[in-house]
């Protein structure tokens, strides 16, 4: 099997970003002032640019420079200044930049002094969003926290890798959280997103592992890519239903997460957006989603049942892979898509049926689900892939239906089990190298004598027995729904009424609710009528009526049309009496 790529780490991502917005904002000159760097802004304001990373003790940050006054302190400014032990400063200062004290491991206190109503960082600038009021938090600063109620926005990495911040109250006047805005803030064990935020930027809560529940104010639309990702204590989360899109890896690695209500404002489950949450035991997919993503529930291996809506069009690639408790899944007729891997590794998946709306089985689409007995191939599939089925080791028998062309390599390679491949249709014009390798001793293939391309007693290697059609009419019928091709077809094996043949005669399935889809009458203007579906060669159809059901039934005034296209037959009698009752007869 082909390996699973990994993403690349959050926090060499959170940094190679913070450190590329660092460069994009430096300034191409530079003054210094004693240990700080400085550039004069528009000729009128200072901003402080730098601080030497090996400065220790306490900064006091002045309040004006070559008299200027300073207002601002640039992204990433004091980065890395282990040493630092406090930061005083002035109230002149209306913006901090993101990660403006980013890993400042030692600094205990930031005393803003009275007066400070503004504070901005990066997303001015990198995500074109200016004048906006943003916060930046030093790293090593460790506690709660309250926001400003002048605050709007929370800016780009504002306060990502706070490991020592437990808690943060973020004011009503908070309409956007920036991209990583608290991500890697492992220490943080509550956070309240008030219903004034309408953007939660990507990565903005990731790796804040002591949460252990969030609640999504209803005036959020959009839940951004990593947005709580890595999550490891979250349990539980309630997505509002005006959440439209949830990014990739929204909830990826979500360990402790046991259930999700997708709302039905939802319309896609993205990339990875619940890969790897393996304590997720059930999801609610909604009506409203037409897409399920690729890797989207990957190896969240809790997952013990899903019901895909019959508004889903595609399932993507891995989108199921490893969810190693999933016994049953339904994929409606709706889904034209299954990517590879899909339902890979489901080693408990007991059975499936592959809807007639789907015309390829994907490379490994359903590879080493072992617990795998029975598989239904519609006759829509046109194409199985290679180790679509590899090591499906429960599988003792499988059907190719007749539009099947090509099997890929080692399709059904390594199902010990399996006894037994039918081909209903000609032999395939493509097929790949040890299609039914490792297959259980004795294993055969069995095809009927009026196809074309296979051989007996061997065929490609395998041993191979044709049918004989004159010998067996009802052959095809039969194994097409499991049955074997000489069954009696006087039996009722399923005990539902309905022998065998009465199912083969009106080609019903014999086994799926047979009663319901058998003919029943029709009443017209002093007539009574039944619709059947006949033309099976070898049967003999017979309509007869009776008055009273006592009396003998006979054909006598019974009117039978010719088949049509369609097979479809009619047979009308007048009523002629206060009752009138139509029986239909088959005859091998």
């Amino acid at each position: 099997m082909s390996p699973k790529p990994i993403p690349p780490p959050l926090i060499s991502r959170l940094w190679l970003s913070l450190a590329l917005l660092f460069l994009a904002a430096a300034p191409l000159r530079a003054d210094s002032f004693g240990l700080f760097t400085y550039r004069i802004v528009d000729g009128t304001t200072i901003e402080i640019t730098g601080y030497p990373q090996g400065a220790t003790g306490p900064v006091v940050i002045p309040a004006e420079i070559v008299g200027k006054p300073v207002t601002s302190i640039a992204y990433m400014a004091f980065y890395g200044c282990r040493g630092l032990t406090s930061v005083a400063i002035p109230p002149s200062v209306t913006t901090i930049g993101g990660g403006a004290f980013a890993y400042c491991s030692g600094l205990g206190s930031i005393d803003v002094e009275a007066g400070n109503t503004q504070y901005a960082s990066a997303g001015g600038v990198l995500f074109n969003v200016s004048l906006t009021t943003l916060i930046a938090y030093p790293a090593g600063k460790a506690g709660a926290y309250s926001i400003p109620s002048s605050v709007t926005s929370i800016g780009a990495g504002a306060f990502s890798i706070c490991t020592g911040l437990t808690s943060v109250s973020i004011p009503s006047s908070v309409t956007l959280i920036g991209y990583y805005a608290f991500s890697g803030c492992s220490g943080l064990a509550s956070v309240t997103i008030p219903s004034s935020v309408t953007l939660i930027g990507d990565s903005a809560f990731s790796q804040c592992s002591r949460l252990t529940s969030v609640t999504i104010p209803p005036s959020i639309t959009l839940i951004g890519d990593y947005a709580f990702s890595q999550f490891s204590g979250l349990t539980s989360v309630i997505i509002p239903s005006s959440v439209r899109s949830i990014g990739n890896y929204a909830f990826s690695t979500c360990r402790r997460l046991t259930s999700v209500i997708i709302p039905s404002s939802v319309t896609g489950i993205a990339d990875h957006a619940f890969e790897s949450c393996t304590g997720l035991t059930s999801v609610t997919i909604p009506s409203s989603v037409t897409r399920i993503g690729d890797y989207s529930f990957s190896e969240s291996s809790g997952l013990a049942n899903v019901t895909i809506p019959s508004s889903v069009t595609s399932i993507g690639r891995y989108a199921f892979y490893w969810c190693s408790r999933l016994t049953s899944v339904t994929i409606p007729s709706s889904v034209t898509s299954i990517g590879d891997h899909a339902f890979s590794d489901c080693y408990r998946l007991a059975g499936v049926t592959i809807p007639s709306s789907v015309t390829s089985i994907a490379d490994y689409g359903f590879s080493g689900c072992s617990g795998l007995t029975s598989v239904t191939i519609p006759s829509s599939v046109t194409s199985i892939g290679s180790a679509a089925f590899y090591g499906c080791t429960g599988l003792t028998s499988v059907t190719i239906p007749p539009s099947v062309t090509s099997i890929g390599a080692y399709a059904f390679e390594s199902c010990t089990e399996l006894t037994k491949a039918v081909f209903l249709g000609n032999t395939p014009s493509f097929f790949g190298a040890d299609m039914f390798g490792g297959a259980a001793p004795g294993f055969t293939i069995v095809y009927l004598s009026s196809r074309t391309g296979f051989s007996s007693p061997t065929w490609q290697g395998y041993a191979a027995t044709g049918i004989d059609e004159a010998v067996y009419p009802a052959a095809a019928w039969l194994l097409r729904h499991g049955l074997e091709h000489d069954a009696n077809l006087h039996s009722d094996p399923d005990g539902d009424g309905v022998s065998l043949l009465m199912a083969y005669a009106l080609d019903v399935d014999p086994v799926r609710n047979t009663p319901s889809r058998l003919p029943v009458p029709v009443m017209g203007a002093g007539t009574m009528s039944l619709n059947f579906k006949a033309g099976k060669p070898g049967v003999l159809y017979r309509v007869e009526t009776s008055a009273d059901l006592t009396g003998p039934w006979t054909t006598a005034g019974v009117t039978q049309s010719a088949p049509g296209a369609d097979g479809q037959v009619t047979a009308t009698v007048t009523r002629d009496g206060p009752e009138r009752f139509l029986r239909l007869f088959v005859q091998d």
